[in-house]
């Protein structure tokens, strides 16, 4: 017998059953609340089962909601609580091993509860506290082993989610299952290719975030059930691998995020395969900023453009990984980069779009401005730039040929000294090839000179040049040159170089930028 009066929850949904039993029905405490308060464990949900069918039900108190009336459910409002009160009924032939054709109601308990999954959840509780236990589940509870109710095929072939249902029990009750149950599922499990991947999904969650993660997936692979869910095929060693971690997931975003790694998922497949498995698209972005971020941690601490990337409260579940994988938690030197870092999104620059083409003296946007807030933002991020007005404003006014992809000119008259005989190059009074890579080389420097701070240079480490036609003494040069960035503080320059509006020659050339005082040094 339970104590009702010591379990809120009974307690207050008791005059419910009071009011049923008032007009000549039966009405019970069933499924999951009642094994949780066999297990000692708190209690999610009350469900009530009842002789009454759903148009009594709504006669016999006056506020209802036909939630799940098809399928005998009805939802009644009592002292501000919902409460789903479901008539006592048998299923029919199931249709594709997942819902039955029909739902018939009848007035036995007992045939109600034979249609249930596992004896632990076949036990009805009335509101004295006695229980109604015609399987013997109370007794499996204290042998803590999931027994399918009756015939273990007759309920997997009925609704082939129960196989899944079992995995999941044993994770999180941390239960054994019962020698034929298991079988069935072993003989039964392709069966589970016809239940939709959410209800999958859904019961592969739960295991993933109970106490015995470790029995639940031994199962799951031991009975094959693992073959018959999205990109889990021939993945057996990579889930025991997962099973193995030594931590308990804490949220479903740490248990997707692990899965993730064990399998070895590419960054660049994740998006599929959390959407083979019908994720949310916020978890999915959430699972993906994660699962990068843990790989980055793994191989180095958090910074802030990490941090940023990811969202405080994501790195925080991430770090709270990084224990089971042999390394340091550092809680506290995480939420100190929170609290410091310069900005948590792009809206804290203190520019926006209409401030960069206003120093650009651009009438319209385009990609470019997406452009310049990324670079600005990953160099607040790194420090390297102050989130400052005014020093932004100059950054990008510094960097107009490289956002606008701007030809920069520069003019140059041929002189003798400039030319193939005095070069030593030639026998003739043109315009030398070396003179011409010189002009090419000190325009490209030229261009450089705003993207220098104080103590650095540029030198060249790569130039080549086709040389086409011949220029001579007294002629001008236009160069022409268009810059782009490079990694690593180098440059690239397209250049072509002009005389008398035809073109001379076209050349290519690469530029680094230097400490000066270093490379002096390195020389």
């Amino acid at each position: 017998m339970i104590d009702i009066d010591k379990i809120p929850e009974f307690k207050k949904a008791s005059s419910l059953i009071a009011k049923i039993e008032a007009a000549n029905y039966e009405a019970y405490f069933v499924g999951g609340g009642v094994r949780d308060t066999l297990l000692n464990l708190p209690i999610s949900d009350i469900d009530i089962a009842s002789s009454a069918t759903p148009d009594e039900i709504q006669r016999i108190f006056p506020v209802t909601f036909d939630v799940g009336i098809k399928h005998g459910t009805v939802m009644v409002l009592q002292d501000n609580e919902t409460y789903e009160i479901t008539t006592f009924r048998t299923e029919s032939k199931y249709e594709n091993f997942r819902r039955p054709e029909k739902v018939a109601y009848v007035r036995s308990l007992e045939e109600d509860l034979k249609r249930r999954d596992f004896t632990i959840n076949a036990i009805a509780l009335d509101r004295k506290g006695y229980l109604q236990d015609p399987f013997n589940g109370e007794r499996d509870i204290e042998l803590q082993l999931i027994r399918a109710v009756g015939n273990p095929i007759e309920r997997f072939r009925e609704d082939a989610l129960r196989m899944m249902r079992a995995a999941r029990f044993i994770s999180q009750l941390n239960f054994d299952i019962e020698r034929e149950t298991k079988e069935a599922v072993i003989d039964y499990h392709p069966l589970l290719s016809k239940i939709a991947v959410e209800r999958i999904r859904e019961e592969w969650t739960k295991l993933l975030l109970g106490r015995n993660r470790k029995g639940g997936i031994k199962f799951f692979v031991e009975t094959r059930l693992f073959h018959m869910c999205p990109g889990f095929q021939n993945k057996d060693k990579h889930l025991v691998d997962l099973a193995l971690f030594p931590l308990r997931f804490e949220s479903s975003l740490s248990a997707w995020t692990s899965l993730l790694y064990f399998l070895k998922i590419d960054e660049t497949d994740v998006d599929a395969f959390l959407r083979a498995w019908k994720l949310s698209n916020k978890e999915i972005n959430d699972t993906k900023r994660a699962y990068h971020a843990l790989h980055k941690r793994l191989e180095c601490y958090w910074d802030y453009s990490l941090l940023f990337q990811t969202g405080l409260p994501i790195a925080l579940e991430v770090e709270g990984l990084i224990a089971g994988f042999g390394l340091d938690n550092d809680f506290e030197g995480l939420l100190a980069m929170g609290r410091t870092i310069p900005i948590h999104t792009v809206k804290d620059l203190k520019v926006d779009g209409k401030d960069i083409m206003a120093v650009l003296s651009m009438q319209r946007g385009g990609p470019y401005l997406g452009k310049i807030l990324e670079e600005v933002k990953q160099r607040v991020l790194n420090e390297k730039l102050e989130n400052d007005k005014q020093a932004i404003m100059t950054f990008i006014e510094k960097r107009r040929l490289i956002y606008l992809d701007e030809v920069f000119e520069k003019r140059y008259l041929v002189e003798e000294k400039d030319t193939a005989i005095e070069m030593g190059s030639g026998d003739l009074p043109v315009l030398a090839s070396p003179s011409l890579i010189a002009f090419m080389e000190n325009t490209c420097k030229h261009m450089m000179m705003n993207l220098l701070d104080e103590g650095e240079t540029s030198v060249g480490t790569f130039i080549s040049m086709k040389h086409s036609a011949p220029t001579n003494v007294g002629e001008k040069v236009v160069i022409e040159a268009r810059i782009k960035e490079l990694s690593g503080s180098k440059y690239s320059f397209s250049i072509v170089a002009k005389s008398q509006d035809l073109i001379i020659a076209m050349g290519e050339h690469t530029r680094s930028v230097v400490n000066i005082d270093r490379f002096i040094k390195s020389i």
